[in-house]
């Protein structure tokens, strides 16, 4: 009876480490290809969730994507928060040999950020520098960008610091 207990115990905890991969959505339509739906005009609007679940912050932002002949993506952000605080962000994104990936750059991003599309999904793994009190605190995100039928993306974000999860951003996007 030990054995058995043990064993569902380790089982259950390996099945709580394993998260959501992007390989997970070959299979999903319609297909999510970042040059055609980041060309254009955008609206988002998203919530900001603290460690605990509550949301601390909405916002709305305009998006404005656009490709040069070499393939390489620019996406201009601007963002409103319900407390008047405006933010701007421009991300460049580079293609790679591989047609689904990406490399991710903006202002506010340390280092590269890795962006993959399969299926109807669009991942980014990236750090963000943040405003924090007189300084600035380094988060771990990683974006998932969900394309709906309707042409809608559903985008949900888990941020953490030290492997702890410490906020979460749900954001909808629509071309517009």
């Amino acid at each position: 009876m030990i054995k058995f207990f043990l064993a569902t115990l380790v089982a259950f905890i390996l099945a709580g480490c394993s998260g959501m991969e992007i390989e997970d959505f070959t299979q999903s339509k319609p297909e999510f290809i970042p040059q055609e739906y980041f060309n254009g005009k955008l609206l988002a609007y998203g919530i900001v969730k603290d460690g605990d679940g509550k949301i601390i912050r909405s916002f709305k932002g305009e998006l404005y994507g656009s490709w040069d002949v070499h393939g390489v993506g620019t996406l201009d952000e601007f963002f409103v928060y319900d407390d008047g605080e405006t933010q701007k962000r421009v991300w460049k994104l580079k293609p790679t040999k591989d047609a689904k990936k990406f490399i991710g750059t903006a202002g506010d991003i340390v280092g590269e950020a890795p962006m993959i599309a399969n299926g109807n999904t669009v991942m980014i793994d990236y750090t963000m520098r943040v405003p924090y009190g007189d300084s600035t605190i380094d988060i771990d995100v990683q974006d998932w960008l969900h394309l709906q039928s309707d042409g809608v993306i559903i985008n949900h974000s888990k941020m953490k610091k030290f492997g702890f999860e410490v906020g979460e951003l749900v954001i909808t996007i629509m071309k517009m």
